[in-house]
């Protein structure tokens, strides 16, 4: 994994060192600006560039707010802010910030604080860890990385939200949906929301009935219309749990793939969906269906959690990562707020603790 470390450099030179070591001695691969060799690019410009050929970005701040290129800087912004600023939506960002109360020479910090302290105030919205010491920072960075290599983040897919969404499954509505229903091998973790457009029985097993038999998707993270983390299950689970409830629902789904074998068939049978339900429950669909809630799939139809959530709060990294392991289930769904941010695999977290602490007594 490649790391970009961030910062300013007289403050925190110490800081980067002792961090750069660890890093490398747990086997990631550094880049740092003081280690560049000599370039025609503009150094501002070319750091931008190295952050967004890098897996992830580490940034610490202290109180400098850095150098501030002359040319093509309308915004007047330092180099190191511009380095956060190349990582946005591009690679994920860990930030950490000096405590506000540590002990901190005076000629280290900026004679105006006005612009460092506005930029630390932003960046404490998103603050992964604090530190005090290089020791501790190190600490700190190499849980959030780990953490970071566990994550797993659950894809909205195109098919599922028309599955869901189209009543009647006309060939109008379902175009190109042969490409889209590809998509279920390409995603491990599929996000489902429960609203505002609610879920029938009959599409939910659709659905997880076809990511069973089409093949890569190992779990359905359901969240409310707020994103806020409700459940977490595999598809298989949630298939065989409807039709134990609704038997008529494997009947259904077992006619309509008789007209419909293969991926190709599907996308020209799909709209035949609706019909197969009418045979199997003597009724029309919109008749037949019920509404499906995550409540009622943990707690009525007994379909088993695979995700604890973990409150992503300003404990540190070392304690996040402590309470992601200490969870039963296979993932830890990281929650701020309630709200979804990842889904950490606990046993992949797991290899990489044991695996980086091999490496370093090795």
């Amino acid at each position: 994994m490649k790391v970009y470390l961030s910062s300013t450099y007289l403050d925190l030179k110490s800081q980067r060192g002792t961090l750069a070591l660890a890093l490398r001695k747990a086997q990631y691969d550094v880049v740092m600006m003081e280690e560049y060799a000599a370039r025609d690019a503009i150094v501002e410009f070319a750091c931008q560039g190295d952050v967004a050929a890098c897996d992830a970005y580490v940034g610490l701040f202290a109180w400098r707010y850095g150098l501030v290129p002359e040319g093509n800087n309308p915004a007047r912004k330092s180099v190191t802010e511009l380095e956060y600023s190349a990582a946005e939506n591009r690679v994920p960002r860990l930030v950490f910030l000096l405590r506000d109360d540590a002990k901190w020479p005076k000629k280290l910090k900026d004679p105006d604080l006005a612009r460092i302290a506005e930029l630390r105030a932003r960046l404490k919205t998103t603050c992964a860890a604090y530190f005090s010491r290089g020791t501790e920072l190190a600490v700190e960075v190499l849980a959030a990385l780990r953490v970071l290599e566990a994550t797993r983040f659950a894809r909205q897919l195109d098919a599922v939200v028309l599955i869901q969404r189209g009543q009647d499954l006309g060939a109008s509505y379902l175009a190109n949906i042969k490409e889209k229903l590809g998509a279920f091998r390409q995603a491990p973790l599929i996000e489902f929301q429960t609203g505002p457009t609610p879920w029938w029985n009959t599409r939910l097993h659709l659905v997880a009935a076809l990511a069973e038999d089409i093949g890569g998707t190992a779990e359905f993270a359901f969240v409310d219309a707020d994103r806020r983390f409700l459940t977490m299950a595999p598809p298989a689970e949630i298939r065989r749990r409807l039709a134990q409830r609704w038997p008529a629902l494997e009947a259904a789904y077992a006619l309509f793939r008789k007209d419909a074998p293969t991926l190709e068939s599907i996308e020209q049978n799909l709209w035949r969906y609706p019909m197969a339900v009418k045979a199997s429950f003597g009724d029309e669909e919109m008749n037949a269906k019920e509404v499906v809630t995550a409540r009622q799939l943990e707690h009525e139809l007994g379909v088993a959690r695979d995700a604890e959530t973990v409150e992503v709060g300003d404990k540190g990294q070392a304690f996040l990562q402590r309470e992601i392991l200490g969870r039963r289930t296979p993932f830890a769904a990281l929650v701020r707020d309630g709200r979804l941010e990842g889904l950490v695999d606990s046993r992949d977290l797991a290899r990489k603790v044991a695996d980086k602490a091999l490496a370093r007594f090795g």
